[in-house]
């Protein structure tokens, strides 16, 4: 990637910006277009909604200031992890049954999602399904994980409780009390993905 200035703000000079894969041209929009559906934002919300849309039959345009992934997309952490902010059991009180279990089921299976399209368009971006690990630091962010444990394995998912070496092993810190393993979760090279 190269350094794209936005509004005279060059791209930041990060771990990403420096290994991630060639992206494709993507040229300055200089004629006037017809489409189905114009998204604003070449993120991985925008994208993925212009590729859905695409598979769909639609004619998406895409329009970025900068270059695709320039924003919050291509700075993030890389980790792939499922869920939501709030557990659970939270979300159906909140939203109910209906509407609080398919944001569950959908977070849940948004690993499956990512995976999926790297594989099916076999995206260069160092992709590895690993896991996901929450560690606890104290007794009481390990009383949340195995809170967060029992509600996820009540909905099926594969996740598992880790006691303090277990978290030591994976992780190589052992400051660590415990905490969770969610398999369904792993980690990508955010700006080449």
């Amino acid at each position: 990637m190269t350094e794209t200035a936005i509004h005279g703000a060059p791209m930041p000079g990060s771990l990403w910006a420096a290994t991630a894969a060639p992206g494709p041209e993507t040229p300055p929009l200089t004629e006037e277009v017809t489409a189905d559906l114009c998204i604003v934002g070449g993120g991985f919300t925008g994208l993925s909604a212009a590729l859905h849309a695409a598979r769909a039959g639609a004619r998406a345009v895409v329009l970025e200031a900068a270059e695709p992934g320039w924003g919050a997309s291509g700075r993030n952490g890389g980790q792939v992890i499922p869920g939501l902010k709030l557990e659970p059991d939270e979300i159906e009180a909140r939203f109910g049954p209906e509407l609080g279990g398919r944001m569950i089921e959908a977070s849940g299976a948004a690993p499956d999602l990512v995976f999926d399209l790297i594989e099916r368009h076999g995206i260069d971006c160092a992709a590895r399904r690993s896991g996901w690990i929450q560690a606890a630091h104290a007794a009481s962010g390990l009383r949340l994980v195995e809170d967060r444990v029992a509600q996820w394995s009540r909905r099926g998912a594969e996740v598992a409780l880790l006691d303090r070496a277990a978290v030591a092993d994976a992780t190589g810190a052992a400051g660590y009390v415990g905490g969770l393993l969610d398999r369904r979760g792993g980690n990508i090279q955010p700006l080449s993905y």
